[in-house]
């Protein structure tokens, strides 16, 4: 599974982006779930950035876990915990436009790249509670392609 995108060709309509969370952006909320990498969801995309398998939002359990990448400001001294732990963070959901349009390529040398998307990602301002990880069976919190 990638991390979470919206479409970005809106063709000059207007374009509605979701918040994978779905408390909204910007709204200062609590999750928990288990720190993955690449190897969790086979993405080279993936490789050295912090995601985390969302199982709770607040106080609400998910049928299924949603996967996003996690940040944390600079200047605020956070240290995500290893792969594999488990921890409740408060923070917000937030976005960026990242990628190449296609038809910039015509005006300048084709690089490798993904096409441009939205992505969102959950800025951390607190870690609540950590768990190290245990012995687990890799596969218990692989996360499968979209």
């Amino acid at each position: 599974m990638a991390v979470p995108m919206a479409q970005s060709k809106d063709a000059g309509k207007a374009l509605t982006l979701k918040s994978v969370l779905g408390a909204g952006f910007g709204e200062i909320i609590e999750i928990e779930g288990k720190m993955i990498d690449d190897s969790d969801t086979r993405t080279r995309a993936h490789l050295g950035k912090k995601l985390m398998s969302v199982t709770t939002i607040g106080d609400k359990e998910l049928e299924n876990p949603v996967m996003i990448e996690l940040q944390a400001f600079s200047f605020s001294k956070f240290k995500f915990p290893e792969h594999g732990a488990t921890m409740r963070i408060r923070g917000y959901e937030t976005g960026t436009f990242v990628g190449i349009p296609q038809r910039a390529f015509e005006d300048i040398p084709q690089v490798a790249t993904t096409d441009y998307h939205f992505e969102s990602h959950f800025q951390v301002i607190a870690l609540l509670a950590k768990n190290n990880p245990e012995q687990t069976d890799a596969a218990e919190h692989e996360i499968a392609p979209n």
